[in-house]
């Protein structure tokens, strides 16, 4: 009886120790949904996330990358302004987060708000991370944009030779050339890009209509040659 009633003690004290851990930290579990990847649909990211930010068992750099990932999970759900607001916390926590700057980044230039802090989030993002294709990407789209075509070649140019069978990089180099006059240089991008991903027009029509149609790209574009004639 003695015996047994030191073991029931024993295992009673290990079970609230477990509870306590546990309550210290937060679930792998719910960690590794919050970081994505396959099997990992969007919503039970999102909810994994949410979960993790509003436990308060995170602070500093570990809390900036769980409103990181939320921000990715809102990215993929198309909710841009969502995840603009999750990078922003993000940096806040931590402040030379080269992801968070690329990604939000690219949302502003998606949804065509806020191009100059735009510009300003991809230089810093590439100050930090010399050279990174992704954010050399990004960049080319924001400058396509900003009716910056030429600069917008230069960009994907650099992000094509460090990953030459990405669609939207060529699709994006397409359009550019495309502005620019390169018409033979444009067919044989679109040619690549199209063969690489047969939806890559859907991608970019999307992204049209989340920055406000066509018709918004011309004014965008004057306001930005008029304001930033530096460039050149």
């Amino acid at each position: 009886m003695i015996r047994t009633a030191s073991l029931l003690a024993l295992a009673f004290v290990l079970h609230t120790a477990a509870c306590a851990a546990d309550d210290a930290t937060a679930s792998p579990r719910v960690i590794s949904n919050c970081q994505g990847g396959p099997g990992i649909w969007s919503d039970l990211r999102l909810s994994a996330c949410n979960e993790l930010i509003k436990s308060g068992k995170l602070s500093g750099a570990e809390l900036g990358h769980a409103y990181y990932n939320r921000g990715n999970t809102r990215l993929m759900q198309s909710e841009y302004r969502k995840a603009i607001e999750d990078y922003t916390r993000a940096l806040e926590l931590s402040k030379t987060d080269a992801s968070a700057l690329h990604e939000r980044c690219w949302a502003r230039a998606v949804i065509n708000v806020d191009l100059e802090e735009a510009l300003a989030d991809c230089n810093e993002s590439l100050r930090l991370r010399p050279n990174d294709p992704e954010t050399q990407g990004g960049r080319g789209f924001l400058y396509l944009r900003l009716g910056f075509f030429r600069t917008a070649i230069l960009d994907y140019d650099a992000a094509i030779e460090a990953k030459p069978n990405v669609a939207e990089y060529l699709y994006g180099r397409a359009l550019a050339k495309q502005k620019a006059g390169d018409n033979d240089g444009a067919d044989t991008d679109f040619l690549t890009a199209r063969a690489l991903d047969p939806k890559i027009d859907d991608v970019f029509s999307r992204y049209d209509e989340a920055g406000g149609g066509k018709s918004f790209w011309g004014s965008i574009a004057d306001y930005w040659r008029a304001m930033m004639r530096w460039v050149y």
